[in-house]
């Protein structure tokens, strides 16, 4: 485990400076980062799908848990369920990613800061696909962090 919590897996790499590459993970990020006012967290209420369209497919949303110090996955785009080949909208993210999973949620809920991952897919004999999660912290109160809200891209990587 990592000082900062978070628990590292093979071909993964966590980036806490969210230095994004897709540009549809970047106008999520901007659109989040202007909901943010005066150190206060925005909640999912304040999002609007039609403003997110060219990110909507790759979007989820999880709820923390606080009896099982986990995260359900209330939301799962298309996208990510066409990637990942089956819809896991409603099942934990202990239980589909182990502690590893489990941690990154903890991290981006406990700092009250977003965080991305990317690397290489390691699950369903996918490793030729490459991937960028970026996780949003959301909070009804402004200051508990009680969803998460992100988005995932794929691609195929490149063999040349």
């Amino acid at each position: 485990m990592d000082d900062d919590g978070y628990i590292p897996h093979e071909d993964v790499v966590l980036d806490i400076e969210v230095r994004l590459e897709s540009p549809r993970l970047i106008s999520l990020h901007d659109l989040w980062r202007g909901k943010c006012r005066e150190g206060r967290l925005p909640a999912r209420r304040d999002f609007d799908p039609p403003e997110m369209k060219d990110v909507l497919g790759a979007i989820f949303l999880t709820e923390y848990v606080p009896e099982q110090d986990d995260f359900r996955y209330t939301l799962i785009g298309t996208e990510i369920v066409k990637w990942v080949g089956v819809d896991n909208t409603g099942r934990m993210v202990g239980e589909l990613f182990g502690d590893h999973g489990r941690s990154f949620y903890r991290l981006v809920r406990t700092s009250r800061k977003p965080a991305r991952i990317h690397g290489t897919v390691h699950w369903r004999d996918k490793r030729h696909v490459r991937f960028e999660l970026l996780a949003l912290p959301l909070a009804d109160d402004g200051e508990s962090v009680d969803r998460i809200m992100g988005a995932t891209v794929y691609w195929l990587e490149s063999f040349t």
